[in-house]
């Protein structure tokens, strides 16, 4: 027993030097979490004021314009990103400025879109995709354009690849470094809250109500569906905005096949099988009239035979009689 004691000692020492070793040594393989869109907004922003230029406020349907191009950039090229001019091209050939105006961004004389973006590993910081990937000039000019109005940004991520794009508008007949808008922009608040999914109903309609900060693009990324699809089954025109607590279509209820009506068939009465019958002859009153006839004659008959037959014997008694007397 005392020899055990320092066994146990010695291996319950061995077990907490384990232990605090996995705390010390960090574990291998974990991905730094992805930069998201709006932590890239407020670096930018930051970065516009340490340069001494105006904070721009978020505009949901530049968030929305950026979003798509990322989650195109990621659909297209994967874990490979394109060269720095194919990643400015959209779905069709479309432009930043195209892109934002499909979405819903009122694009008027003077207005412009202008983009950066980056396919770049996960593990990239804000400071290096600022500084080092958009370090060069035109990137640069970018993020701190006098003439910016509003800001947007997307984040997709493939793999171990990471693509963001940011979009600014500039506005050339807005005084340099200002934030008036003269552009349009989305009611309520500019921040987007996360969209929580909606249960389907027994029909198979999806219905979503609005939060508050929730935009339409936000929903539509998050369902999975377009914008565009969430206008048409809601009858929202290109301006309309959403509101809180207003309650969206996302799918529509199932249209269910009609099922054929059954038809009551009549069906035949089964006939009880009949047991067969032994013929009989069949009897007529022509037949009864004849029996009678043929019974009644044949009566006659054999009286006659038996008067004849009397006749015979009292003839043959006479005649014996007669002879007697003669003798």
């Amino acid at each position: 027993m005392l020899g055990i004691m320092p066994f146990m000692k010695k291996t319950r020492i061995l077990i907490l030097l384990i232990l605090a070793g996995s705390i010390v040594i960090p574990c291998s393989g974990v991905e730094a979490a992805a930069i998201s869109a709006y932590d890239l907004i407020v670096a930018v922003n930051s970065y516009r004021m340490e340069n001494g230029l105006d904070e721009l406020p978020t505009n949901v349907y530049l968030m929305a314009a950026a979003q798509n191009q990322a989650t195109y950039l990621a659909n297209t090229y994967g874990a490979t990103p394109p060269d720095e001019a194919e990643g400015h091209i959209g779905k069709g050939g479309s432009d930043a400025t195209d892109r934002a105006e499909e979405v819903g961004y009122l694009v008027i004389t003077g207005v412009q879109v202008r983009e950066n973006w980056a396919g770049v590993d996960a593990s990239t910081s804000l400071d290096t995709l600022l500084h080092t990937t958009w370090g060069d000039s035109d990137n640069t000019n970018v993020m701190l354009h006098a003439y910016g109005v509003q800001i947007g940004a997307g984040v997709a991520q493939v793999d171990n690849i990471v693509y963001y794009v940011l979009n600014i508008s500039v506005d050339y007949s807005s005084s340099p470094s200002s934030s008036t808008l003269t552009v349009k922009t989305a009611e309520g608040t500019p921040d987007v809250v996360p969209v929580i999914v909606s249960t389907p109903q027994p029909d198979g309609s999806i219905i979503h109500p609005v939060e508050k900060g929730q935009a339409l693009w936000s929903i539509a990324i998050t369902y999975g569906v377009t914008v565009e699809q969430i206008r048409i089954l809601n009858n929202l025109s290109d301006n309309a905005a959403i509101y809180e607590g207003e309650n969206l279509i996302i799918r529509a209820a199932y249209t269910p096949t009609p099922s054929p009506i059954p038809t009551n068939t009549s069906m035949p009465p089964t006939r009880t099988p009949v047991p067969p019958q032994t013929p009989q002859a069949l009897k007529t009153q022509a037949d009864d009239s004849l029996l009678d006839t043929i019974t009644a004659s044949g009566e006659r008959e054999l009286l006659g035979i038996a008067l004849i037959a009397v006749c015979g014997v009292s003839l043959i008694y006479l005649v014996y009689t007669m002879l007697r007397k003669k003798e």
